[in-house]
């Protein structure tokens, strides 16, 4: 089976800004799980470092996914509703960003134990979206790179 070569070149974009994703991940987790450890001034600097983080990674991998991958993967399944829930969920982990932003400036005016809870909460919530969001695209987008008519088995 010989790959067809816009699908091959995805596929190799896609498990390389997925790695770069993970790490984003990791740092979720590790930042939720000190959440609950930590002052409300460390606490912000953590959360501004990993916003710091997602907007170096994540967003632009969005951006690339929603401006070349996802149209070239509707394009090949020949139909606009391919990845449909997968622009849905990037609106969603947008909106979770924002009220992680939100929440880390309301962490200054009221940094007790209450609001640091509340942040924790936000970091596991986006953290479980974005690794579902991660599985879903890899099975979504793959599946059609590598089997849609000028995909990979063409």
């Amino acid at each position: 089976m010989t790959e067809h070569p816009i699908a091959l070149v995805e596929r190799h974009i896609l498990d390389r800004a997925h790695r770069a994703v993970e790490h984003v991940l990791a740092r979720l987790d590790v930042a939720a799980e000190m959440a609950g450890t930590m002052g409300g001034p460390e606490l912000s600097g953590l959360v501004r470092d990993l916003l710091d983080s997602v907007d170096a990674t994540l967003l632009p991998h969005m951006a690339w996914e929603e401006q070349v991958c996802f149209p070239e993967t509707d394009r090949l399944a020949g139909t606009p509703w391919a990845t449909r829930i997968l622009y849905l969920q990037h609106a969603q982990i947008r909106r979770r960003l924002a009220d992680l932003r939100a929440d880390r400036v309301a962490l200054h005016d009221e940094p007790g134990a209450r609001r640091a809870a509340h942040l924790r909460g936000q970091l596991y919530g986006l953290h479980a979206i974005l690794g579902s969001h991660l599985e879903q695209e890899e099975h979504a987008l793959l599946t059609v790179l590598v089997t849609a008519p000028g995909g990979a088995d063409s």
